[in-house]
């Protein structure tokens, strides 16, 4: 009988054993599970915040942002429900199962270490009841009285060590399946709150996905048919590359790719984007650098074709202090661009308040050669293209005969000259302004 019971108890310490080996592979690994958990959290926060920075890049179409808000906004949910499932994981898995090792394992432990003892002091106390003489009475008597009382002792720690083994078997099946049952439970509010809170984005999901089948389907029919209509037009029309604007509310008139040719001893040509805009001509190597200004007012410049270059389309902006030479890609857009010149020093004189038109009828039929058929004295403004003219170096005197105090300029040369030389000149292709 001791045998059999003696084998059952050896049977129980090894399944604790093994069972403790279990719980603390179990345990670390909901700690791993836990913490790369906490980890996607934190992933899966940064992707959401990237969803909406994508919505807000993408809030002037309304369909794009508003869908992703949404959807960012659920998986947001999703992502608190997931924190507080590993919360839950930390607290019914890792918490209970680490307290149930390390207390009623332990408590285990320490009774099978005196019933160890016990047993061991009970073995001892046997053999040398066993060895003591007959012919020794008192020996004899102190032997059986210490098998007396460590018998005695044994059995009253087995009783505990037995008692201790079936608290354990108890309370493993209450704990292990405690643990597990709260930590499915979490399963279980964490799949049915994410259900919930998909079944409210359903419709939207479906709304949209119909939407966009419909819309792609429309696209790509819409593109289909311009495809084709770009395939029947000529696409060596000239106006390829070319903006004009009347009425610009930006202040851009023309803008398109012209050749400059540049200042250095190499006359290179470089293609860059030229527009006219706000009264000066400027140009652009890339779409976002600062412009380039080639000239500053166009009333200071005239504009002439030229002819005699090696190249083909060739114009030149004339401005007091310096010339451009510039290249439009064919015949028609070398006159669009002569005319866009022309029209924005027009305009610039219209809203300067006087029309080019009328102001040159009126100098044109007075007389060049005395300043009292003008009927009028007008003096120099100080912000006035005449002024410009004047404040250049050299022009103190007349550009002809070399004259003091010159009384006519030339505002598309940039020149002054004498009454005389003026007279000589009023026919050349220079317009020529009366300086006071």
């Amino acid at each position: 009988m001791m045998m059999l019971c003696r084998a059952a108890v050896e049977d129980v310490e090894g399944d604790v054993g093994e069972l403790e080996s279990k719980l603390d592979k179990l345990v670390k690994l909901s700690i791993g599970m836990i913490d790369a958990g906490r980890v996607y959290s934190h992933a899966n926060r940064q992707f959401i915040n990237g969803i909406r920075d994508l919505a807000l890049q993408s809030s002037r179409d309304d369909v794009i942002g508003s869908s992703l808000a949404a959807f960012a906004e659920t998986l947001q949910e999703m992502n608190n429900y997931h924190t507080i499932l590993f919360d839950q994981a930390q607290r019914s898995v890792r918490s209970q199962l680490q307290t149930f090792v390390k207390e009623d394992l332990r408590k285990f432990k320490e009774v099978k270490k005196q019933f160890d003892k016990a047993s061991e002091e009970k073995e001892v106390a046997l053999v040398k009841n066993a060895q003591v003489p007959r012919n020794k009475p008192h020996e004899v008597d102190e032997a059986t009285n210490i098998l007396t009382t460590t018998r005695k002792c044994f059995r009253h720690i087995a009783l505990d060590y037995v008692l201790q083994i079936n608290v354990l078997q108890s309370k493993k099946r209450l704990e292990i399946l405690k643990s597990m049952l709260s930590f499915m439970n979490s399963n279980l509010s964490f799949f049915q709150q994410g259900y919930t809170l998909f079944s409210d984005l359903q419709p939207l999901m479906k709304q949209l996905g119909g939407q966009l089948v419909v819309d792609s389907a429309k696209e790509k029919r819409d593109m289909e048919q311009k495809h084709s209509a770009i395939q029947q037009q000529d696409l060596s029309s000239e106006d390829c590359g070319l903006q004009v604007s009347v009425d610009c509310e930006d202040g851009v008139m023309m803008e398109g790719y012209l050749f400059k040719r540049a200042s250095n001893a190499f006359k290179t040509w470089n293609r860059r984007w030229f527009s006219i805009q706000h009264n000066q001509l400027v140009y652009q190597k890339r779409f976002r650098d600062n412009p380039t200004v080639v000239v500053e007012d166009l009333r200071l410049c005239t504009v002439k074709q030229c002819e005699d270059v090696e190249r083909r389309f060739c114009f030149e902006v004339v401005s007091p202090n310096k010339s451009c030479m510039l290249q439009a890609d064919s015949e028609k857009l070398r006159q669009f661009w002569t005319k866009a010149v022309q029209n924005s020093i027009a305009t610039a004189y219209r809203e300067n308040g006087e029309e080019p038109a009328a102001r040159l009828q009126r100098e044109s039929s007075a007389s060049l050669g005395s300043l009292d058929s003008l009927g009028e004295c007008r003096s120099v403004r100080a912000d006035s293209p005449l002024h410009r003219v004047l404040s250049i170096r050299g022009n103190q005197n007349c550009c002809d005969c070399g004259e003091a105090e010159p009384r006519w300029a030339s505002i598309n040369l940039g020149i002054t000259l004498c009454i005389a030389c003026s007279g000589i000149h009023r026919w050349s292709y220079c317009t020529l302004y009366t300086l006071y």
